[in-house]
């Protein structure tokens, strides 16, 4: 039933921001699925510049998801330690150790890129894709239809989550946290981060090259 199911949220969360925040609490009030699983990535694909650890991440998505009952954090990655790290051996490896093959829970530029993931078919055929709206990515079955087959096409259009999404760029907020003078600089992007996440950079003095956001 989709309502009770996994959905499998993936990404790098570095850091995991309100925009992140959003688009779990759209799948799951849109009744496409009953928990999101946030999974961090272990080894972000292109992601070589500097960022936080895979533990401090870890630690920001707990603080983000704090109090909700029907989200949580996997290390699954981690655990795996997977190269490459194929979206579909992760799933595989999630049934063996859950016993389902969740839900997968993308952005809408990823879901018009579907078909060029690793043994795509048998992805889409074996797992619920659900989407989320992303600027810049229109999808329509039009568009899909020239890379999947009708009945597919029907498929991926049911997971899409409607309405707009307003957009957040970790990249951005990175680079904003790392040009910041001091503490309180990081303190005005609670627009975008959770407080608790703010807080855990200020004093774990993430971003910033020299540790200058870091408390005193």
């Amino acid at each position: 039933m989709p309502q009770r199911q996994t959905a499998f949220f993936g990404g790098s969360f570095d850091p995991p921001h309100l925009g992140h925040l959003a688009v779990a609490e759209a799948a799951l009030s849109s009744r496409l699925c009953g928990h999101v699983a946030w999974v961090p990535a272990f080894a972000p694909p292109h992601k070589q510049q500097r960022g936080a650890s895979f533990a401090d991440r870890v630690r920001m998505a707990e603080l983000t998801i704090a109090g909700r009952n029907n989200m949580s954090v996997c290390r699954i990655e981690e655990e795996l330690r997977l190269t490459p790290s194929y979206t579909i051996l992760v799933l595989e490896a999630w049934r063996e150790r859950f016993g389902e093959i969740p839900a997968l829970l993308i952005g809408a530029d990823s879901l018009l890129e579907l078909h060029s993931w690793h043994r795509a078919p048998e992805l889409v055929a074996r797992c619920r894709i659900i989407s989320y709206p992303r600027n810049g990515s229109t999808v329509t079955a039009r568009e899909l239809a020239r890379h999947w087959p009708d009945e597919t096409v029907e498929k991926l259009l049911s997971g899409m989550i409607p309405g707009d999404f307003f957009e957040i760029s970790s990249s951005e907020l990175k680079k904003r946290m790392e040009k910041s003078a001091e503490a309180g600089d990081i303190i005005q992007l609670k627009e975008y981060l959770s407080e608790s996440v703010c807080t855990y950079i200020i004093k774990n003095g993430l971003y910033a090259a020299d540790g200058r956001n870091r408390r005193g």
